[in-house]
């Protein structure tokens, strides 16, 4: 899920980013679905059945989420669910060690084992979903999940995603928080000394009205596992 936004982090450190040219060219004004998904392609999120997001969600149920411009007015009137608004969020995957591509059967098989170490996870989540992320523009998507805590919890919890993101080879996980009526996504590094080397401002988050034109886009574009496995 962070293969290839991490890499642009990445480049962003070193004082380039290939995206910042696309970045600078739009305008202030709160895109179209259209241009988020055709510009920002490469950093769509996907949640699947989001506890209390059906108002938001795409008809197909998927939360797509996508990164705003600099200097765009965030959408108004969002009613983002409570298990977003009012929790700390993490979304981690076990698809492609280290940013590395793996085969499909070892990707999923690599997930179904982190789905039961989610289900071990203390504290106790207060819900947790599949969520998937993709590019049609680079051709690229990663599944895994999105885990969602109390927000007094927030430092032993992301600790303990981290823990795990580590012991499944991830180089880091997303952390969405809510301020100021806007859900925020922030890249987390495992790595605490990159952590602290790499840090960029957390991304505000838009809802997309429909699902982006790509095959990539489907719910079921990897074979989740355990579709109805939603705690809330």
């Amino acid at each position: 899920m962070l293969r290839r936004p991490v890499v642009r982090a990445a480049l962003a450190v070193l004082g380039g980013s290939s995206t910042a040219a696309v970045r600078s060219s739009l305008h202030a004004a709160a895109p179209s679905d259209e241009s988020l998904s055709a510009l920002w392609g490469a950093a769509i999120d996907g949640m699947i059945a989001v506890p209390g997001a059906e108002r938001i969600a795409a008809p197909n149920g998927v939360l797509y989420l996508a990164p705003l411009p600099p200097g765009a007015a965030p959408p108004e009137g969002v009613e983002w669910p409570k298990v977003l608004a009012k929790s700390a969020v993490f979304a981690l995957t076990a698809h492609n060690p280290m940013g590395e591509a793996a085969p499909a059967a070892v990707n999923r098989e690599a997930n179904r084992k982190l789905q039961a170490d989610i289900a071990s996870l203390r504290p106790v989540p207060r819900a947790w979903w599949h969520s998937f992320g993709f590019s049609a523009e680079e051709g690229w998507r990663e599944d895994g999940f999105c885990v969602a805590f109390a927000t007094d919890e927030r430092r032993f919890a992301r600790a303990q995603v981290l823990k795990l993101a580590r012991a499944y080879r991830q180089a880091a996980i997303y952390q969405f928080s809510y301020k100021d009526g806007v859900l925020l996504r922030e890249v987390v590094w495992c790595d605490p000394t990159k952590q602290e080397q790499a840090a960029e401002a957390p991304e505000r988050m838009a809802p997309l009205r429909m699902p982006p034109q790509s095959e990539l886009a489907d719910v079921g574009g990897a074979g989740f596992i355990d579709l109805q496995l939603v705690k809330v």
